[in-house]
């Protein structure tokens, strides 16, 4: 959008009076004699694009290259940028001229962190301050001492997607990847938690530069594969609860956490996924029999608990993943 450029007027008297008292803004930096400086043409999109650092209160890093009476002076897309003494963060300056010039030759080729409180087209020139750069920058938050990896801490589900939960932890929100949400299989994690529920979970990374903090719930519960083969033997007969049906299998709980495979291959006249479902639905009870353990995989083969002998011996065992 362009902006309004108010037609040109003559300086007035007292501009030029204070011309001669406090000197040019000019590329030098030399504080003496007045000159005349012819100033390029400034595209508007230039100026747009100055209003707009302006109005966002973005932080700016500047080379000085002159200086005058009044206080510094630097460039940004050929633009005549000046930063008053009184915006200075070392300010006040000695009143002694000679010693106030010192001070300003040692900022030059300075880079300095300045932003911008006025845009002049009029003049061509910006005004910056270096003072004022502490309150564009939001302040640092402060964490709590306990947000930190290896943490337990309590919080609320705030929402559930289809790749995990996340939860309001206090000061920031965590997700719980879906990986994270139990040692057995999660199909959706909506199985395991819903919104505004209260849980307690496990602290796994944080991010505070992103705000981005990882939990767990699985890890605040023992791993039930380490001591899988303590509880469960293959050839053990056990009564489990179908999770799910799919189509190359059935899924059966055995105990927490704990999940086999019944192989379609296992089920006497089931050829597809229909057959399956004609046989077995979710919550129910299952007499299944451990074909093999494979720990390292979180894999559980099984099979019917009662082989009819025209059965025969069971082929090659199917596995469940955890």
């Amino acid at each position: 959008m362009a902006h309004y450029i108010p037609p040109y007027m003559p300086p007035c008297e007292s501009y030029w009076q204070s011309m001669l008292d406090e000197g040019n803004l000019s590329r030098f930096p030399s504080p003496g004699l007045w000159e005349w400086t012819e100033f390029p043409d400034v595209a508007t999109d230039v100026w747009e694009a100055a209003e707009d650092l302006h109005h966002t209160h973005t932080v700016m890093e500047l080379v000085i290259d002159g200086y005058n009476r009044g206080g510094l002076i630097a460039h940004w897309k050929g633009i005549e940028c000046f930063i008053p003494a009184s915006h200075l963060l070392d300010y006040p300056f000695p009143a002694d001229p000679i010693a106030r010039e010192e001070r300003f030759k040692e900022y030059l080729n300075c880079e300095l962190r300045l932003c911008i409180i006025e845009v002049e087209p009029t003049r061509n020139r910006i005004l910056l301050s270096e003072r004022q750069v502490a309150d564009c920058e939001p302040e640092e938050p402060e964490w709590p001492d306990w947000l930190c990896a290896g943490n337990i801490c309590e919080g609320t589900v705030t929402s559930v997607r289809p790749f995990g939960a996340f939860v309001d932890i206090g000061p920031l929100e965590g997700m719980v990847h879906i990986s994270e949400i139990s040692w057995g299989r999660v199909r959706h994690p909506c199985d395991f938690v819903s919104p505004g529920e209260e849980v307690e979970v496990l602290i796994l990374n944080v991010d505070l530069e992103n705000q981005r903090v990882g939990l767990s719930m699985k890890r605040l519960r023992e791993n039930p594969w380490l001591m899988v083969e303590q509880q469960i033997h293959p050839g053990d007969v056990l009564t489990g609860e179908v999770v799910s049906v799919e189509k190359f299998g059935v899924f059966i709980e055995l105990v927490d956490g704990l999940e086999g495979l019944l192989h379609i291959s296992e089920v006497d006249h089931c050829n597809c996924a229909s057959d399956l479902q004609a046989y077995y639905e979710p919550g129910d009870s299952v007499p299944v029999r451990v074909l093999n353990i494979t720990p390292d995989e979180h894999r559980i083969a099984l099979g019917r608990s009662v082989v009819a002998a025209s059965d025969g011996e069971p082929g090659e065992p199917y596995y469940a993943t955890g």
